[in-house]
């Protein structure tokens, strides 16, 4: 779905979450594997249109269970809201491959940055700050260092469990130093990035396999106009 000029976020008054002796369990197995998981509020959206997403905050451990059990929660589910760069560099667009320890989809390649909406300085909800904080985070890329963000498109991923904002973000760096920047200050979300120029880009998207993820193929297709 193409967004509108002046598309926002708007928070309403959380929806109730039955307790789920599953959830819980799960989360708890998670824990014991990974103790650094925290369980924080994060956006889940409940209506998606080209000027808005309304929705509300719940915790983290919901959206993992319901990873990890697709059907534990019944329809319309858990929709997490998510934040999706196109960061598009001197040399072309970067894309990032996930760690082989991360929680979704690790060994893809996807755009970067990427993750879920968390509830930061406030409950309201600037896709602007959520993005730059993701870009920091995963390849140590400051905001003086980029554009600013347009979001441009919503993304709903097979089976409707995440809700993906797909924004533009320009920096003038070369790959290079984007690169260093992330193996000195970024952290470990991906093991490898690479860069892909603007010309190469529709044979890239026709002669790579699902080893690209389908939120990926749809900002790539956008940045070369051909969606």
């Amino acid at each position: 779905m193409r967004l509108e000029a002046g598309f926002s976020v708007r928070a309403a008054a959380p929806a109730a979450i039955a307790e789920s002796e599953t959830a819980d369990r799960i989360w708890a197995e998670a824990r014991s594997d990974r103790p650094g998981l925290f369980d924080g509020k994060v956006f889940v959206a409940d209506r998606v249109s080209p000027d808005h997403v309304s929705g509300y905050w719940t915790r983290y451990r919901f959206l993992y269970a319901q990873l990890r059990h697709p059907e534990l929660f019944p329809p319309p589910h858990l929709r997490a809201l998510a934040v999706n760069g196109v960061l598009h560099c001197r040399d072309g667009i970067v894309l990032g491959r996930r760690g082989p320890d991360a929680v979704y989809r690790p060994g893809c390649w996807q755009a970067v940055p990427a993750g879920s909406v968390e509830a930061r300085t406030s409950d309201a909800v600037d896709i602007t700050e959520q993005l730059m904080a993701e870009l920091e985070e995963e390849i140590g890329l400051v905001a003086d260092e980029t554009g600013p963000v347009t979001p441009i498109v919503a993304m709903e991923h097979p089976g409707g469990r995440v809700v993906d904002i797909g924004c533009f973000v320009a920096t003038s760096l070369p790959f290079a130093a984007i690169e260093h920047g992330w193996r000195d200050r970024g952290n470990t979300e991906y093991d490898a990035l690479r860069v892909i120029a603007s010309s190469e880009i529709p044979a890239f998207l026709r002669e790579c396999g699902p080893e690209l993820l389908g939120s990926a193929r749809i900002l790539l297709s956008y940045a070369s106009g051909g969606i």
